[in-house]
């Protein structure tokens, strides 16, 4: 949820201030900042989304153009969290000194569980689009 993701976000920054680090200074803690300010836009246009017609009516060319916006900026978001998660791994590495053997183990768990999770969601959203 939202709710979530600003503490997430309000930790993350508080820790960079604690550890006396610039805020955004490397590509992890930007995309970190696009994606709060990308998740604020989803919920904000959820919130003011326009309605969906009535049985029978067509959609308003609004309408499409905001389910399609809506979803770009989610595939966008999902893919950005991706490569936010494998950039973590690495800086959790750098930061610990961790066993580079550890750490290629980690990343090849990370993009095996990734790969399967996109395979949900294709195999997934195929189902449901032909089971209609």
């Amino acid at each position: 949820s939202l709710a979530l993701f600003i503490a997430g976000f309000a930790i993350s920054v508080a820790t960079t201030k604690k550890e006396e680090q610039p805020h955004f200074s490397n590509p992890h803690r930007r995309m970190g900042l696009a994606m709060f300010i990308m998740a604020i836009l989803q919920v904000i246009g959820g919130i003011v989304r326009p309605h969906n017609p009535l049985e029978g009516e067509k959609k308003k060319p609004v309408r499409v153009g905001w389910e399609v916006g809506h979803r770009v900026l989610g595939v966008s978001l999902l893919a950005c969290g991706f490569w936010q998660m494998y950039e973590g791994i690495l800086l959790y590495g750098v930061k610990y000194s961790t066993d580079e053997s550890d750490e290629e183990a980690i990343t090849i768990a990370y993009w095996v569980w990734i790969s399967v999770m996109i395979a949900v969601m294709v195999l997934g959203g195929a189902f449901f689009k032909l089971r209609k």
